[in-house]
């Protein structure tokens, strides 16, 4: 017993004069590791005391689709300064949800300066979420001032549901609209008057027209002429001499086979059908007054043909026609 007493009091000393010599060696250590950590808590403190956060006028948070744009602006002050940076945000696509489109520096009342940088939405989401504005780093001009704005949420709208109600008027597909009319009033009231007037003249036109053609068929000397002919025949005399009047008015004259240049001379379209006038006369001598003529005789058919030289004259005079 006594032995064993003696060895647990050997094993406390052993241990008390441990722990002794391990407080004396941390009581010296402590000064220098104290010394060596200051340097790099000062540069912490500086950095945190660089970094100011800005004030921002955020966009609102709720509300967007695919395609909308949101403008963030950011005061450019740091420490009751104004806050020159050194460089403006690129147009840059930002993140998977957002393009910056630009950025400008914006004069606001009171002379304060505003950095306002738009962004707008690239891409649709498949429903309701929230997303965030990417953050900031503005670095100055002068200086190691930074103003920093941190990420902005905001909430997005998918386009169009993935299912839509099937009910009534919200069914999936709805017909299109109609196309707005235009008032055509006016219009049709002009193309209405336009129109009566055009018909009118047409329909004054078309009786002239119709006038004029039964005031030649009555008036014209061989359209009387060949009426005549229709009426009694190529072989009567009273067509022979209906035609002689004929030739005659037109002439102006009482015509012969010896004073027909008169004729030609005051109708000269009928010239292509000389010999055929001239044989006419002839056969008219020989039909009235016998034989005494030293024109050579036509010996053709029993029936001259009186209506055919008649109706090529009237084709002629209905050419001429004034």
């Amino acid at each position: 017993m006594g032995g064993l007493r003696t060895s647990t009091r050997q094993r406390l000393c052993a241990v008390m004069a441990l722990a002794s010599c391990l407080l004396h060696a941390h009581a010296s250590a402590t000064p220098t590791t104290a010394s060596a950590l200051a340097p790099a808590a000062s540069a912490i403190a500086r950095a945190n005391a660089a970094a100011s956060t800005a004030i921002v006028q955020q966009p609102r948070p709720f509300g967007y689709v695919l395609g909308d744009t949101l403008t963030q602006r950011i005061l450019l002050q740091s420490g009751g300064h104004n806050f020159d940076p050194a460089a403006l945000p690129p147009a840059e696509r930002a993140g998977l949800w957002f393009a910056r489109r630009s950025s400008r520096i914006e004069l606001a009342e009171g002379g304060h300066h505003w950095l306002a940088i738009d962004y707008q939405l690239i891409n649709a989401p498949q429903a309701l979420m929230t997303v965030n504005l990417p953050s900031v780093t503005l670095k100055s001009k002068t200086g190691n001032d930074v103003l920093a704005v941190s990420e902005w949420p905001i909430s997005i709208a998918p386009l169009t549901p993935r299912a839509a109600f099937a009910k009534g008027g919200l069914q999936e597909l709805r017909p299109d609209h109609p196309a707005p009319t235009l008032p055509t009033r006016a219009l049709r009231q002009q193309l209405e008057i336009w129109s009566g007037a055009f018909a009118l003249t047409v329909v004054i036109w078309l009786a002239w027209w119709l006038l004029r053609s039964l005031r030649a068929t009555a008036n014209q000397p061989f359209a009387r002429a060949l009426r005549a002919i229709r009426r009694s025949g190529d072989d009567n005399e009273t067509a022979w001499l209906a035609l002689h009047r004929a030739f005659d008015t037109t002439a102006g004259r009482a015509l012969q086979l010896s004073s027909l240049p008169a004729l030609f001379k005051q109708a000269p379209h009928f010239e292509p059908l000389r010999a055929a006038i001239e044989q006419f006369y002839v056969e008219s001598s020989l039909r009235f007054f016998g034989a005494g003529t030293s024109v050579p005789v036509h010996t053709g058919s029993a029936t001259w043909p009186l209506r055919t030289l008649c109706t090529t004259l009237r084709h002629i005079e209905k050419q001429h026609e004034r």
